[in-house]
């Protein structure tokens, strides 16, 4: 990633960002944001995903049992 965060399109940006279990990620941010803030959108999206696959039946083509 680029040392300092470059604007883009319609003032957001895409910005690094570290999430509560350590992991580093990509989000799309509004251009300028101080990198804590970034860290802090970070964790609200990680703490709303899902911690387990969703349970939905997968649909089937003709040539599966």
């Amino acid at each position: 990633m680029a040392d300092e965060p470059v604007p883009g399109r319609l003032g957001v940006e895409m910005r690094e960002a570290v999430f509560p279990d350590g992991t580093k990620g990509v989000i799309t941010v509004r251009a300028g944001l101080p990198q804590a803030e970034v860290d802090a959108l970070a964790a609200e999206v990680w703490t709303a995903t899902p911690t387990k696959p969703d349970d939905t039946p997968t649909p089937r083509g003709p040539s599966a049992p």
